[in-house]
């Protein structure tokens, strides 16, 4: 077998990091190419032209997998690689969601022992992801942290963009369309739409949430301040969340609406957008994850 890795310096993968984890899978391939990003883009580039490459390391954080994904899907279906992820970045969400360590070395012996896990990919208009999509609140708490808090503090740095958002948070008017049905028309705080199941490194806790079952967790809610709060603790601790004002539905494709454009998140990167379409694409990718014991 042969691997081609892509790794990001500026994610904390650094040189000793970067050869403990290839002493580590080295005996696993008879050709290891290493290709290292020096700026945005590049991942995208490198993962674009890695057809016919057994596997892909890639070891970086969720920015670096996330251009990985949209190139991966300029690559003919047959041709992909099998996806190595060894976690190197700050919340390193979809890497909790498929139960890898995130410790890097620890993630890298899970390829001596690994099987084949297919993955569900989104499409977001001309773009693609694996964990979520945010508007509203989830997207502000992510484009308002400090660069030097995301650094100093890690993932507490979101929660406490997140917690400084609550005070903030302004509804904005939306319609979900579903198969040429209005699902929803009216003022939401936020709307998440999840494939993983973490965000921020916290669990979503929501019991139907799977990475390859064909749908995305589609989750809004008008309320905001303290009542937001309560309804967010009492998913987190398993309590009743009954809610008018909290809505969690399943889809596998759907059209997002917006009165006015707002600023979309998609696994962290952002854009501008008065419309999603959006679908989910079933097992498009493949991951190597833990195998059974």
């Amino acid at each position: 077998m042969n691997a081609l890795v892509i790794s990001n310096p500026t994610s904390g993968t650094h040189e000793t990091m970067l050869g403990e984890v290839i002493a580590t899978v080295e005996s696993l391939y008879s050709e290891i190419q290493i290709l290292k990003t020096a700026s945005e883009g590049d991942a995208y580039r490198f993962a674009k032209a890695s057809g016919g490459y057994d596997h892909l390391l890639v070891i970086g954080g969720d920015g670096t997998l996330h251009e990985v994904v949209n190139g991966l899907m300029q690559v003919d279906y047959e041709d992909r690689p099998k996806i190595g992820l060894i976690p190197g970045g700050t919340c390193n969400d979809f890497a909790r969601a498929l139960d890898l360590p995130v410790e890097p070395v620890e993630a890298a012996r899970i390829l001596k022992m690994s099987h084949a896990e297919p993955v569900d990919v989104m499409r977001v208009n001309d773009r693609y992801g694996l964990n979520f999509i945010g508007v509203g609140l989830i997207a502000d708490a992510s484009r308002q942290i400090d660069p030097l808090q995301k650094e100093s503090l890690g993932s507490i740095g979101y929660f406490l963009a997140t917690i400084r958002q609550f005070r903030e948070a302004d509804p904005f008017d939306l319609q979900i369309e579903q198969d040429g049905k209005i699902v929803h028309e009216g003022p939401v705080s936020f709307l998440y739409i999840g494939n993983g199941a973490y965000l921020g490194t916290v669990p979503t806790k929501l019991q139907t949430q799977s990475f390859n079952d064909g749908f995305v967790e589609v989750v809004h809610s008008s309320a905001i301040g303290f009542p937001m709060i309560r309804q967010l603790l009492a998913q987190q601790f398993g309590l009743e969340q009954a809610s008018d004002e909290w809505v969690h539905l399943q889809m596998n494709n759907l059209i997002v609406r917006l009165r006015d454009t707002q600023i979309i998140d998609v696994d962290g990167e952002h854009f501008e957008a008065n419309e999603l379409q959006i679908a989910v694409l079933p097992r498009e990718l493949t991951f190597l994850v833990a195998g059974e014991a």
